[in-house]
């Protein structure tokens, strides 16, 4: 009986039917991982230059003079918004911060920009200081876009950043002279 159940045991393990599905089980869910993380980091660029251009877009308006002086955060966030096609909820997810740089100091801020908190209604108040400048002045523009990671488990969606409402924040700074 047991030199029956060694024979077995021996052709059982001699057979290589099936090595195929071995590798094929192993490897794909790295292959998936992989194809998924692509997408993701191709699907974040293809934000990022959106977001990117609309904003050069809008600041070639205020250095053209083509919007007013009184011109509010949320106004100037309506045009970043309309000059871009592949933001989702533009107007929801984007914050924007504009200063003046002092050309006698040349200080510029150090500190990281904020976002917009998605569970807090944002106050109006908060963006009181919101200018687009005066003549031959710098300025600096520096804004805060939220993206929802298409995969939040692949390796890439892990190592975002995310923050309590589970998005990622995309960021991009620029300076114009307003003439």
């Amino acid at each position: 009986m047991t030199y029956r159940l060694a024979s077995l045991l021996r052709r059982f393990l001699r057979q290589s039917d099936g090595t195929a599905t071995v590798e094929f089980a192993i490897m794909f869910p790295l292959v998936i991982s992989i194809l998924l993380m692509g997408v993701e980091a191709g699907w974040t660029a293809v934000q990022r230059i959106a977001m990117e251009r609309a904003i050069d877009l809008t600041v070639r308006d205020v250095r053209l003079g083509r919007l007013p002086d009184d011109t509010s955060h949320a106004e100037f966030r309506r045009v970043v918004c309309g000059n871009s096609i592949l933001l989702a909820d533009c107007e929801e997810r984007l914050l924007l911060e504009m200063r003046e740089v002092d050309q006698t100091t040349w200080v510029f801020p150090t500190e990281r920009n904020e976002c917009i908190d998605l569970a807090d209604t944002p106050d109006p108040d908060d963006f009181d200081d919101f200018n687009l400048g005066r003549g031959n002045s710098l300025m600096y523009l520096r804004a805060c876009y939220l993206i929802r990671p298409i995969f939040p488990t692949t390796a890439l969606g892990l190592q975002l950043p995310l923050d309590a409402s589970g998005m990622f924040a995309l960021r991009t700074t620029t300076g114009f002279v307003r003439e």
